[in-house]
Parts: C-alpha cells; sequence; structure tokens
C-alpha cells in the first residue's frame, strides 16, 4: 500500500504552479494525513494548540501568501456560502454565551474556524484532478497508520486474553469508538476507488478498505457494525453485475460476524447502552427547555450516567449542534450536511474519472456518520471536523465539475488512468 500511495504522490505535474502553491498543495496532502495528530499537544505560551492545528495554519497561511503573490482575488463561492457564514456566526454566539468563554473560543477555532478555513483552500486547490488524487493518497495513509496501530492494540490484547468489550482495546485516541467514528468516512472513500477504479486506484481501494474494515470490526462499536450493514446495502445497490455474487457474500459475513463470541458479548449490552443513552437524551431535552434558541454554549453541556461518567456530549450529533451552537447552528448544519447528499446524489450518475469514485465515497461516508450520529456525536472532535470539512470540499469540487459538464484536468491524466465507472 506504501508503494502505492507513493506512487501517486510522485505523479509528475502537467501545470506549471509557483513554488509557494506548490507547497500549499503538499501541506494539504499533510494535513488530510495528519488528522489523527491532534493528540500531540503542546503551548506556545498560555495558547494550547496541537500537531494538526499547526498543519492548518501553515497550510492557510502559505495558501494566503501564495495567492497575495499570484494577485489575489477572493476565495471561490460555493452556493452553500450562506449556511457556512450562518454556522460561523452561531459558534461565534456560542463563545460569548458558554461559562468558559477562553475554553469555548478554543473550542470554537478547532471545529469551527480552521476546518471551514481548510474547505475554501481544498475547493480550490482539489480543481486540479492531481492534487484530489494525492489529497485522497494522503487520507488513505494516514487512516491506515491509525487503523493498524488500533489492530496492533487488538491483537496484542487477544493474544494476553485481555479485552474488555465494554471498553474494547485502541491505540492513540484513548476510546475505541472515536477510532470508529473516525474511521468510517475511511472505509466508505475505499469501497468508492474498489467499485469505480481500475488499475493501481482499485488496488488500493482494496487494500484500503481490509485495513480500514477490519479496524472498524476491531473496535466492537455496535453502531459502526450497523454503519457497515449500511454501506454494505449502498454497495450492492449501486451494482448490477456483481450484484446478487455480493448479496450473498455480504449474507454470509454477516451470519460469520454476528456468531463471533467478542461480537455477540458486545451486542448482549445493546439494552443497557440504550438506556443509558435514554438518561443522557432526558437530561438534553431539559437543558434545551432552558435554553432553547442559543443553547449552553461550546464546552457547556455535561452529564453524568448513572455509573459515574461524565459525559460532554448528547449521544447524538443533531442534539449535540442545537445544545452547543442553538438553533441556528443546528439549522445551518443541517442545511450544509442535506444539501451536499442531495447534490451529490444528484450530479453522480454524470461524473467520471477521479470524481466519480471520490464523490461516491464522500457521499457515503457522510451517510455512515449520519447512522453513527444517530447514537453518537460525531463532528466535535479536532480530526472529525477536519475531515468533514475535506470530504465536503471533495464532494463540491465533484459536484460542481459534473454541472458544468467539465472533464477531469489535464493535470490528473497520469494519476487518473483507469478511473472510469465500471459496474
Amino acid at each position: 500500500m506504501v508503494a502505492m500511495i507513493a506512487a501517486v504522490v510522485a505523479a509528475p505535474s502537467d501545470v506549471a504552479e509557483s513554488r509557494l502553491l506548490r507547497a500549499t498543495r503538499w501541506a494539504l496532502v499533510a494535513t488530510a494525513a495528519g488528522m489523527p495528530l491532534y493528540v500531540v499537544r503542546w503551548h506556545y505560551g498560555p495558547l494550547p494548540t496541537t500537531l494538526l492545528e499547526t498543519l492548518i495554519v501553515v497550510t492557510v497561511a502559505t495558501y494566503v501568501v501564495a495567492r497575495w503573490r499570484d494577485g489575489w482575488r477572493r476565495p471561490l463561492s460555493t452556493w452553500f456560502d450562506i449556511p457556512i457564514a450562518a454556522l460561523l456566526v452561531a459558534g461565534a454566539i456560542s463563545v460569548i454565551v458558554a461559562a468558559d468563554r477562553r475554553g469555548a473560543l478554543g473550542l470554537y477555532r478547532a471545529y469551527f474556524v480552521e476546518p471551514v478555513a481548510i474547505f475554501y483552500v481544498a475547493i480550490d486547490l482539489l480543481r486540479q484532478g492531481r492534487t484530489l488524487a494525492q489529497t485522497i493518497a494522503g487520507f488513505a495513509a494516514g487512516s491506515s497508520v491509525l487503523a493498524l496501530l488500533n489492530l496492533r492494540a487488538f491483537a496484542q490484547a487477544l493474544l494476553a486474553n485481555n479485552i474488555q468489550v465494554t471498553g474494547p482495546p485502541n491505540a492513540v485516541y484513548g476510546d475505541a469508538n472515536y477510532v470508529a467514528m473516525f474511521l468510517e468516512p475511511a472505509a466508505a472513500m475505499a469501497v468508492g476507488f474498489l467499485l469505480f477504479a481500475r488499475g493501481r486506484w482499485r488496488w488500493l481501494g482494496a487494500v484500503w478498505l481490509a485495513i480500514s474494515a477490519l479496524a472498524l470490526m476491531a473496535t466492537l462499536s455496535k453502531i459502526a457494525l450497523l454503519a457497515i450493514v449500511v454501506l454494505g446495502a449502498a454497495t450492492i445497490a449501486t451494482q448490477r453485475r456483481w450484484r446478487w455474487p455480493l448479496v450473498a457474500a455480504f449474507f454470509v459475513a454477516g451470519i460469520v460476524v454476528s456468531q463471533l463470541p467478542l461480537v455477540k458479548e458486545r451486542w448482549s449490552t445493546a439494552v443497557y447502552g440504550l438506556f443509558l443513552r435514554l438518561d443522557i437524551y432526558a437530561s438534553t431535552a431539559f437543558t434545551l427547555r432552558e435554553h432553547p434558541i442559543f443553547g449552553v454554549g461550546l464546552g457547556g453541556f455535561q452529564v453524568t450516567y448513572r455509573t459515574g461518567s461524565v459525559q460532554q456530549y448528547p449521544h447524538d450529533v443533531w442534539l449535540s449542534f442545537w445544545v452547543e451552537t442553538g438553533l441556528l447552528g443546528l439549522v445551518a448544519f443541517g442545511v450544509i450536511f442535506f444539501g451536499l447528499l442531495w447534490r451529490g446524489w444528484k450530479a453522480w450518475p454524470t461524473t467520471a474519472g477521479m470524481l466519480r469514485p471520490a464523490l461516491w465515497g464522500a457521499m457515503l461516508g457522510m451517510v455512515m456518520w449520519a447512522v453513527h450520529g444517530l447514537f453518537d456525536t460525531p463532528y466535535f472532535k479536532n480530526d472529525m471536523s477536519v475531515e468533514f470539512w475535506i470530504i465536503a470540499a471533495a464532494a463540491w469540487c465533484a459536484i460542481s465539475s459534473s454541472r458544468a459538464g467539465e472533464a477531469p484536468a489535464p493535470s490528473a491524466a497520469r494519476v487518473e488512468r483507469g478511473l472510469r465507472p465500471s459496474g
């Protein structure tokens, strides 16, 4: 897999560009690969930061300087600039209403300002097909390393007979469910390239899927398994030639996985987990009755489970947006999220080249997040907020190119060879 990714990343350019813009492209690739690096933290004096944040700042700053030297122009506009602005306004209000404004300001910077800045950089750079290819290859590399580290932790615990299904072994993140939420879009993107690419890109998709899917199952996340079922159903629905073999394979795999002792033991806790979620939903409803318009501000929500553990977010992404950013934030994010899904599925049948598997993977990644978001809180983490906006940028580029009837950029010719519709 390393050799395949290196071949893609090192593909020569057919389009002249300034050194600063080339540096920006590489910084964007590094950011896509380095999203899990938010766990590397330090301070500049009193200001906390992370390695991921440093990558974002370098990417955005280099981009601004490069575009300024080339003759500054305003950022590209999208159809959802207004809901993005509304989301940023909602986040700013949530800082003001928060009890801990300093902490809320840090969350606002990490979850909204920086990811949105990366989005606007990405929609400009990803229009060049080669940059889209390299950014996806970077995402594949970073998510695969995280997956392999978690598989190693799981294997070590399994050999030592030390696996607790209520707290599965994991590496880097400290919580197996965080790993599952991050890897779901990666698995969806991998399926997209396995289905709709050829040559080395199809092999890349196959290896990427094998690693990310195994790591997802090793998290023992019940919701991740449900999201995988949704991914499988979507895969079957978009295939014609291989539909019935896929149905049979998926059915057999489902039976085998459901009979694994660890999976059966994990699912035996489902009812207990549901009651715990009902507790937090009730607490959230009480909080929203007290603060229905503006919520309680970023970082302002906490509820204590019966077990004594403190949860900082409702186990539902939509309740989280409401309670953290108020009604304005909830509506704005909903418009962005469902607008991308609607326009993406309308555009997908007419996409070609690199855009076809990228758009399919982006859309299915968002669907898997929506499934997981019914029972947990994707987005409200440093890595997942950046992941969402990079995926949104890839989807926007595919949608806008499809609507304009554009062919893949000439610079993508080498890396897109063999990327044609299949199935």
